[in-house]
Protein backbone atom coordinates (compact mmCIF):
# COMPACT_ATOMS: atom_id res chain seq x y z
CA UNK A 1 0.00 0.00 0.00
CA UNK A 2 1.31 3.38 -1.29
CA UNK A 3 2.18 5.79 1.79
CA UNK A 4 1.91 9.41 1.27
CA UNK A 5 4.27 11.07 4.36
CA UNK A 6 8.75 11.37 4.19
CA UNK A 7 10.53 9.48 1.98
CA UNK A 8 10.04 5.81 1.09
CA UNK A 9 13.95 5.20 1.58
CA UNK A 10 17.02 6.76 3.41
CA UNK A 11 20.25 5.16 3.72
CA UNK A 12 22.92 6.89 6.49
CA UNK A 13 26.44 6.07 6.05
CA UNK A 14 25.63 2.65 4.98
CA UNK A 15 28.44 -0.24 5.10
CA UNK A 16 29.55 -3.07 3.94
CA UNK A 17 32.29 -5.03 4.88
CA UNK A 18 32.90 -8.64 3.88
CA UNK A 19 35.24 -11.65 5.67
CA UNK A 20 39.08 -10.27 4.86
CA UNK A 21 38.30 -6.56 4.78
CA UNK A 22 36.48 -6.12 1.92
CA UNK A 23 35.32 -2.91 1.71
CA UNK A 24 31.94 -3.23 -0.77
CA UNK A 25 29.77 -0.13 0.59
CA UNK A 26 31.87 2.68 1.64
CA UNK A 27 29.31 5.31 3.72
CA UNK A 28 26.47 5.41 1.14
CA UNK A 29 23.82 8.12 1.50
CA UNK A 30 20.99 8.22 0.02
CA UNK A 31 17.69 8.84 -0.40
CA UNK A 32 14.72 7.78 -2.49
CA UNK A 33 11.48 9.78 -2.67
CA UNK A 34 7.88 8.71 -3.26
CA UNK A 35 7.24 7.30 -7.11
CA UNK A 36 10.44 8.55 -8.15
CA UNK A 37 13.19 6.04 -9.37
CA UNK A 38 16.47 6.24 -8.37
CA UNK A 39 19.22 3.91 -11.00
CA UNK A 40 22.28 2.86 -9.10
CA UNK A 41 25.29 2.03 -11.87
CA UNK A 42 28.91 2.03 -12.07
CA UNK A 43 31.39 -0.36 -13.68
CA UNK A 44 31.46 -4.51 -12.13
CA UNK A 45 32.74 -4.75 -8.72
CA UNK A 46 32.19 -1.32 -7.20
CA UNK A 47 29.34 -2.01 -4.86
CA UNK A 48 25.80 -1.09 -6.41
CA UNK A 49 24.43 -4.95 -6.26
CA UNK A 50 25.74 -5.49 -2.61
CA UNK A 51 23.59 -2.03 -1.45
CA UNK A 52 20.66 -3.46 -3.25
CA UNK A 53 20.74 -6.50 -1.31
CA UNK A 54 21.42 -4.28 1.88
CA UNK A 55 18.22 -2.63 1.48
CA UNK A 56 16.21 -5.46 1.73
CA UNK A 57 18.40 -7.77 3.81
CA UNK A 58 19.38 -10.47 1.34
CA UNK A 59 22.52 -8.74 3.60
CA UNK A 60 22.97 -7.36 6.83
CA UNK A 61 25.25 -3.84 6.58
CA UNK A 62 28.10 -3.43 8.96
CA UNK A 63 26.98 0.15 9.98
CA UNK A 64 24.79 2.43 9.21
CA UNK A 65 21.52 3.10 8.65
CA UNK A 66 18.51 1.89 6.60
CA UNK A 67 15.12 3.24 7.33
CA UNK A 68 12.56 1.71 4.63
CA UNK A 69 8.86 3.86 5.68
CA UNK A 70 10.65 5.77 8.36
CA UNK A 71 12.12 2.58 10.40
CA UNK A 72 15.22 0.92 10.34
CA UNK A 73 14.72 -2.29 8.36
CA UNK A 74 16.96 -4.26 11.30
CA UNK A 75 13.87 -3.47 13.39
CA UNK A 76 11.42 -5.43 10.97
CA UNK A 77 11.79 -9.01 10.40
CA UNK A 78 13.60 -9.65 7.32
CA UNK A 79 11.32 -12.13 5.78
CA UNK A 80 8.69 -10.13 6.48
CA UNK A 81 10.50 -7.07 5.16
CA UNK A 82 10.92 -8.35 1.58
CA UNK A 83 7.22 -9.31 1.47
CA UNK A 84 6.89 -5.66 1.54
CA UNK A 85 9.38 -4.99 -1.31
CA UNK A 86 9.03 -5.90 -4.76
CA UNK A 87 12.39 -7.32 -6.45
CA UNK A 88 13.22 -8.04 -9.74
CA UNK A 89 16.04 -9.84 -10.98
CA UNK A 90 17.80 -10.71 -13.99
CA UNK A 91 16.05 -13.51 -16.33
CA UNK A 92 12.68 -12.71 -14.19
CA UNK A 93 13.37 -15.55 -11.48
CA UNK A 94 10.21 -17.56 -11.94
CA UNK A 95 9.44 -21.12 -10.40
CA UNK A 96 9.25 -23.06 -13.25
CA UNK A 97 7.52 -25.95 -11.83
CA UNK A 98 4.50 -23.02 -11.22
CA UNK A 99 2.03 -21.64 -13.81
CA UNK A 100 1.92 -17.93 -14.62
CA UNK A 101 -1.18 -17.56 -12.16
CA UNK A 102 0.66 -19.58 -9.27
CA UNK A 103 4.01 -17.49 -9.83
CA UNK A 104 2.24 -14.18 -9.36
CA UNK A 105 0.20 -15.84 -6.40
CA UNK A 106 3.12 -16.90 -4.45
CA UNK A 107 3.37 -13.62 -2.40
CA UNK A 108 -0.48 -12.51 -2.01
CA UNK A 109 -1.37 -16.26 -0.59
CA UNK A 110 2.01 -16.12 1.92
CA UNK A 111 0.19 -12.51 3.01
CA UNK A 112 -3.28 -14.75 3.57
CA UNK A 113 -5.18 -13.15 1.00
CA UNK A 114 -8.47 -14.90 0.61
CA UNK A 115 -8.68 -17.01 -2.90
CA UNK A 116 -11.16 -14.73 -4.68
CA UNK A 117 -8.62 -11.71 -3.71
CA UNK A 118 -5.66 -13.48 -5.25
CA UNK A 119 -7.41 -14.31 -8.59
CA UNK A 120 -8.57 -11.00 -8.76
CA UNK A 121 -4.73 -8.89 -8.40
CA UNK A 122 -3.64 -11.85 -10.48
CA UNK A 123 -5.83 -10.97 -13.34
CA UNK A 124 -5.49 -6.81 -12.53
CA UNK A 125 -1.74 -7.86 -12.92
CA UNK A 126 -1.69 -9.34 -16.05
CA UNK A 127 -3.84 -6.91 -17.58
CA UNK A 128 -1.34 -4.36 -16.32
CA UNK A 129 1.62 -5.90 -17.79
CA UNK A 130 -0.21 -6.57 -21.10
CA UNK A 131 -0.57 -10.30 -20.97
CA UNK A 132 -4.12 -11.39 -21.52
CA UNK A 133 -5.25 -13.74 -18.77
CA UNK A 134 -7.10 -16.40 -20.94
CA UNK A 135 -4.64 -16.72 -22.88
CA UNK A 136 -1.21 -16.94 -20.29
CA UNK A 137 -2.19 -17.92 -17.02
CA UNK A 138 -2.16 -21.65 -17.48
CA UNK A 139 1.76 -21.34 -19.39
CA UNK A 140 4.07 -22.74 -17.52
CA UNK A 141 7.95 -20.19 -17.81
CA UNK A 142 9.71 -22.40 -20.15
CA UNK A 143 6.33 -21.99 -22.86
CA UNK A 144 7.24 -17.61 -22.66
CA UNK A 145 9.20 -15.77 -24.38
CA UNK A 146 12.28 -13.79 -22.67
CA UNK A 147 9.72 -10.83 -22.79
CA UNK A 148 7.02 -12.47 -21.88
CA UNK A 149 8.86 -14.24 -18.57
CA UNK A 150 10.30 -11.14 -17.34
CA UNK A 151 6.09 -8.89 -17.44
CA UNK A 152 5.55 -12.15 -15.54
CA UNK A 153 8.78 -11.49 -12.78
CA UNK A 154 7.32 -7.49 -12.81
CA UNK A 155 3.69 -8.92 -12.14
CA UNK A 156 4.51 -11.35 -9.45
CA UNK A 157 6.93 -8.18 -7.99
CA UNK A 158 4.01 -6.03 -7.43
CA UNK A 159 1.33 -8.72 -6.43
CA UNK A 160 1.53 -7.45 -2.86
CA UNK A 161 1.23 -3.46 -3.59
CA UNK A 162 4.66 -2.67 -2.26
CA UNK A 163 5.49 1.10 -1.76
CA UNK A 164 9.22 0.26 -3.40
CA UNK A 165 10.54 -2.24 -5.69
CA UNK A 166 13.94 -3.15 -6.32
CA UNK A 167 15.30 -4.38 -9.72
CA UNK A 168 18.86 -6.57 -9.98
CA UNK A 169 19.75 -6.15 -14.27
CA UNK A 170 16.22 -6.90 -15.05
CA UNK A 171 16.43 -6.02 -18.29
CA UNK A 172 20.01 -6.79 -19.32
CA UNK A 173 18.94 -10.27 -20.79
CA UNK A 174 16.61 -9.50 -23.25
CA UNK A 175 16.66 -8.20 -26.74
CA UNK A 176 17.36 -4.20 -28.11
CA UNK A 177 13.74 -4.07 -28.74
CA UNK A 178 12.29 -6.26 -26.01
CA UNK A 179 14.33 -4.59 -23.52
CA UNK A 180 13.33 -1.04 -24.97
CA UNK A 181 9.71 -1.64 -24.63
CA UNK A 182 9.28 -3.18 -21.22
CA UNK A 183 11.88 -0.01 -19.69
CA UNK A 184 8.73 1.66 -21.38
CA UNK A 185 6.38 0.07 -19.97
CA UNK A 186 7.82 -0.07 -16.15
CA UNK A 187 7.82 3.81 -16.53
CA UNK A 188 4.17 3.28 -17.12
CA UNK A 189 3.27 0.78 -14.43
CA UNK A 190 5.47 3.21 -11.91
CA UNK A 191 3.56 6.16 -13.33
CA UNK A 192 0.15 4.56 -13.13
CA UNK A 193 0.63 2.75 -9.16
CA UNK A 194 3.01 5.35 -8.00
CA UNK A 195 5.94 2.84 -6.20
CA UNK A 196 8.94 3.76 -6.18
CA UNK A 197 12.12 1.99 -6.85
CA UNK A 198 15.62 1.22 -7.36
CA UNK A 199 17.30 -0.27 -10.19
CA UNK A 200 21.00 -1.61 -10.80
CA UNK A 201 21.68 -1.86 -14.03
CA UNK A 202 25.68 -1.40 -15.90
CA UNK A 203 23.81 0.36 -18.74
CA UNK A 204 24.32 4.45 -18.12
CA UNK A 205 21.75 4.80 -21.26
CA UNK A 206 19.25 2.97 -19.62
CA UNK A 207 19.71 5.23 -16.23
CA UNK A 208 19.25 8.53 -18.18
CA UNK A 209 16.52 7.08 -20.06
CA UNK A 210 14.30 5.57 -17.13
CA UNK A 211 15.67 7.28 -13.41
CA UNK A 212 14.89 10.49 -11.92
CA UNK A 213 17.99 10.30 -10.21
CA UNK A 214 21.33 8.53 -11.17
CA UNK A 215 23.86 7.65 -8.54
CA UNK A 216 27.29 6.78 -9.79
CA UNK A 217 29.33 4.25 -7.43
CA UNK A 218 32.69 3.24 -7.68
CA UNK A 219 34.71 1.41 -5.09
CA UNK A 220 31.46 1.34 -2.77
CA UNK A 221 31.64 5.06 -2.80
CA UNK A 222 28.94 7.44 -4.24
CA UNK A 223 30.94 9.44 -6.66
CA UNK A 224 27.94 11.53 -7.95
CA UNK A 225 24.35 11.99 -7.35
CA UNK A 226 22.16 14.12 -9.60
CA UNK A 227 19.20 13.81 -12.46
CA UNK A 228 20.69 13.09 -15.56
CA UNK A 229 20.38 15.99 -16.90
CA UNK A 230 23.10 16.97 -14.00
CA UNK A 231 25.74 14.36 -15.03
CA UNK A 232 25.28 14.90 -18.89
CA UNK A 233 26.29 18.52 -18.04
CA UNK A 234 28.39 18.59 -15.63
CA UNK A 235 30.16 14.91 -14.86
CA UNK A 236 31.85 15.38 -11.59
CA UNK A 237 35.10 13.24 -12.90
CA UNK A 238 36.53 11.52 -15.71
CA UNK A 239 35.45 8.11 -14.16
CA UNK A 240 31.71 9.77 -14.75
CA UNK A 241 32.76 11.14 -17.97
CA UNK A 242 33.71 7.41 -19.18
CA UNK A 243 30.63 6.06 -17.98
CA UNK A 244 28.86 8.87 -20.12
CA UNK A 245 31.12 8.47 -22.93
CA UNK A 246 28.83 5.52 -24.61
CA UNK A 247 25.45 7.05 -24.80
CA UNK A 248 26.93 10.38 -25.92
CA UNK A 249 28.64 8.50 -28.76
CA UNK A 250 25.39 7.04 -29.48
CA UNK A 251 23.90 10.23 -29.40
CA UNK A 252 26.08 11.23 -31.87
CA UNK A 253 26.00 8.97 -34.57
CA UNK A 254 22.16 8.91 -34.59
CA UNK A 255 22.24 12.68 -35.13
CA UNK A 256 24.53 12.03 -37.88
CA UNK A 257 22.41 9.72 -39.84
CA UNK A 258 19.89 12.40 -39.83
CA UNK A 259 21.52 15.02 -41.45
Amino acid sequence: MISSAGPVLELRRVEKTYAGGVEAVRGVDLTVDRGKLLALTGASGCGKTSLLKLINRLEDRSNGEILFEGRDTLEHDAIALRRQIGWVMQGNGLFPHYTVRQNIAVLPKLLGWDAEQVRARVDELMHLVQLEPSEFCERYPAELSGGQRQRVGFARALAGKPDLVLLDEAFSALDALTRDALQQDFMRLQSELGFSAVMVTHDMAEALIMADEIAVMRDGLIVQRGTPKDLLTAPADDYVAHLLETPRRQMRAIKELEG
